[in-house]
């Protein structure tokens, strides 16, 4: 089974609350699913078309089942209105090859 990724494309509307409900826990729920930051924020220095948000982001995690546990897990879910609450975007789901 491929490996998987999530890739997110955001925009902060409140910098300051993304972070304290948001940016500062990702990370844990993301590892308890065997997934790892591949690229996180950084400088763009290529792009085609319309600006896609500020911050980007690729986590691989080990297969699509990882990445989908992580998303529906309670320990995501119940930091989830972080990101949402505080930002506007995309975050996606995509098998790798």
């Amino acid at each position: 089974m491929p490996k998987a990724y999530v890739i997110g494309h955001v925009t902060l509307t409140n910098a300051e609350k993304f972070m304290a409900d948001y940016g500062s826990k990702v990370e844990d729920t993301i590892k308890a699913f065997g997934g790892q930051f591949l690229a996180r924020g950084g400088e763009v220095l290529y792009q085609e078309g319309e600006p896609l948000g500020e911050i980007h982001v690729i986590v691989e995690f080990p297969d699509r089942d990882a990445a989908i546990a992580w998303e529906r897990s309670e320990q995501y879910q119940a930091i989830l209105a972080g990101r949402t609450a505080n930002s506007v975007g995309g975050i996606l789901i995509m098998d790798g090859v």
